[in-house]
């Protein structure tokens, strides 16, 4: 069962920051009397002594507080002070028919001004139940509090039970004691003065056990000198967050290390093949053994770039693909090529890395071999880029001899060309292989992640290409 509502609002003898009045129904009911009584006693003087007709007005006073405080009797007191002031009139001034039509009608003015006063201070009651029941019911932190003071006027249960107290009663401090620091307070005070208001403000308040709880504030001036605060704990969220950013942190190590040791185990790998490449009998054996090499040269470098990289899981294009290239060049016959890369601001995941980093260890490798008859003035170009449709293209070509023309891609059955569209289908996009001053090739693919900072790279260059095949 929960614990009931604290009693929030201003008690007897309270002082309640809209209307500026002891809400203390007894003694108000007391005045009310002392009033009605005095009001009575001076009208009957006044008719006795024939004073004059102003004492009739003093019978609004008890009609309009009776009305305004307790609009349940606000009719009936009306007429009660109306027959009171017609039964006086009466016994004082005779059968005099102009004094009695004028006392009628007093009479009636009464019971139209405690009728207006009754329903206006009902409709004020209206709104302040109104406004009690959100404030108290709220699920953010409320509290008014004099600004020149500190001294908490109001608060609901939502401000109060995270800081354990049951009502502003019960030991409460002023507002400005509550902060940790108190250059907090004050820096609050005049942010909300100059501006009248201040948002998402974060700072430590003491509990009553002398703890401290983490709330975000925001602020805006009230009635006169009061000011009205809204709070949030944020208290378990930090914790919550601070908790969640140590498990990430601990899992990105580990996802590190895992990459770390594949990266060692695939050396590993590679110094296997390299031995049993020492031992072949034939040089195409040892080149077979090599074209392994390269392959499982380009996955550890994916692995290695995945425990380097600052954004976990993602490697960064550029950085991968001139390492790559330069492996690849200064393992081969021809280290004096020329390699140039552009995939600024590209990021792939490990699931598009391997596949493009296979294909152009296939399409470099190739290259090397056939494209160029002398290493003076040798380049290999990659560039990869993205466009607004999340639709990525790299694209690959030498400046070496080309193609020979009687070669015919699509009935080829090497290894190298059919790992290649292997993996262009892997990725889900298409390839198109031409010969312009050296073999081109583009291909293009869906990127995975929507979120990562992409850069349009121009292709203009690439002439008209012809499609081989294509994949949807």
């Amino acid at each position: 069962m929960s614990d009931p509502i604290p009693t929030c609002f201003p008690l007897e003898g309270e002082v309640n920051p809209f209307v500026q009045i002891p809400e203390d129904p007894g003694l108000m009911r007391v005045l009310i009397l002392i009033i009605a009584a005095a009001t009575i006693v001076v009208a009957a003087l006044s008719l006795a002594y024939g004073i004059g007709d102003l004492y009739q007005y003093l019978f609004l006073l008890p009609i309009v507080i009776t009305a305004y405080f307790f609009p349940r009797y606000g009719i009936a007191t009306s007429a009660v002070m109306g027959l009171t002031l017609v039964l006086l009139n009466v016994v004082f001034l005779g059968d005099n028919l102009h004094v009695l039509s004028l006392a009628c009608f007093t009479f009636a003015v009464f019971l139209g001004i405690g009728g207006i006063v009754t329903m206006l201070s009902e409709n004020i009651s209206g709104l302040k139940k109104r406004y009690q029941d959100i404030f108290a019911m709220s699920e953010a932190g409320m509290i008014i509090f004099d600004r020149d003071t500190g001294h908490i006027t109001e608060a609901n249960p939502s401000f109060l039970k995270p800081l354990g107290y049951a009502s502003t009663r019960c030991g409460i401090p002023a507002f400005c004691n509550l902060f940790e620091r108190p250059e907090q307070y004050h820096e609050l005070i005049r942010e909300v003065i100059a501006g009248g208001r201040v948002t998402d403000r974060k700072c430590l308040l003491k509990a009553s056990s002398g703890t401290l709880r983490q709330f975000q504030i925001s602020a805006c001036t009230f009635f006169g000198p009061f000011i009205l605060c809204t709070f949030t704990d944020i208290t378990e969220r930090i914790q919550y967050e601070d908790t969640l950013r140590q498990s990430l942190a601990e899992k990105e190590i580990l996802l590190k290390e895992v990459h770390h040791r594949v990266k060692n185990n695939m050396q590993v790998i590679m110094s296997l093949l390299e031995l049993n490449a020492l031992k072949a009998e034939n040089e195409r054996e040892r080149f077979q053994y090599a074209e392994m090499q390269g392959r499982v040269m380009t996955m550890a470098l994916i692995h290695e770039k995945l425990y380097q990289s600052p954004i976990a899981g993602s490697i960064n294009a550029q950085e991968y693909f001139s390492d790559l290239l330069k492996n690849i060049v200064s393992a081969s016959a021809t280290p004096d090529v020329q390699c140039v890369v552009k995939a600024s601001g590209i990021f792939l995941d490990i699931d598009q890395a391997i596949p493009c980093g296979l294909i152009i260890n296939e399409l470099a490798t190739n290259s090397l071999k056939y494209a160029f008859r002398e290493t003076a003035g040798s380049e290999l170009h990659l560039i990869l880029g993205a466009g607004g449709d999340d639709v990525c293209t790299l694209v690959f070509f030498d400046n070496g001899s080309g193609l020979p023309l009687s070669y015919k891609i699509a009935d080829s059955e090497t290894l190298g060309i059919r790992l290649i569209h292997m993996l262009v289908r892997q990725l889900k996009g298409e390839i198109i292989m031409t010969n312009h001053d050296g073999t081109h090739v583009r291909i293009q693919f869906p990127l995975n992640n929507r979120d990562r900072e992409l850069h349009s790279v121009a292709c203009a260059q690439i002439a008209e290409q012809t499609t081989i095949s294509r994949w949807a």
